[in-house]
């Protein structure tokens, strides 16, 4: 004697809460995307077929067209890059250097660059540039300084 029907439940996924939280996700990514991208200081690297984004929690020395040195988004003084330089490796040990150069800088100072880091201590140099596209015409500066 049965007192009770046995009724079997059809397992059910609710997606209204999965896209809730897809769509909060894909907000937060694209919204920390643009903060982490965007350092407010005109440097135009050189264009490269080859290479992935750097992380920015890395050292990273920028020198811009006129040849400011800013280290770690903190400007620094060519005559106590060194001494800068030594603070960050100390705090970051056995992490590569990221140098944004800009094209127009001199290559001579590009070397004494990596000299300096060299001498540091740095064992690891690496360079930034912007991902270059297949249909892409290289840019011409024109104007006049």
């Amino acid at each position: 004697m049965q007192l009770f029907q046995k009724q079997r439940r059809k397992p059910a996924i609710i997606l209204t809460p999965l896209i809730d939280i897809l769509f909060i996700l894909i907000i937060f990514f694209v919204v920390s995307s643009r903060i982490i991208g965007d350092s407010g200081i005109g440097v135009v690297l050189p264009k490269s077929g080859q290479g992935k984004d750097s992380v920015s929690f890395l050292p990273t020395l920028m020198v811009t067209s006129d040849e400011q040195l800013i280290l770690n988004d903190e400007p620094v003084t060519w005559e106590n890059l060194a001494e800068a330089l030594q603070k960050i490796l100390e705090d970051t040990p056995n992490s590569p250097l990221i140098l944004n150069i800009d094209e127009r800088v001199a290559h001579g100072r590009v070397v004494g660059l990596m000299d300096q880091a060299k001498e540091v201590g740095f064992q690891q140099i690496v360079f930034g540039t912007q991902y270059k596209r297949a249909n892409q015409e290289p840019q011409t500066d024109n104007s006049t300084e």
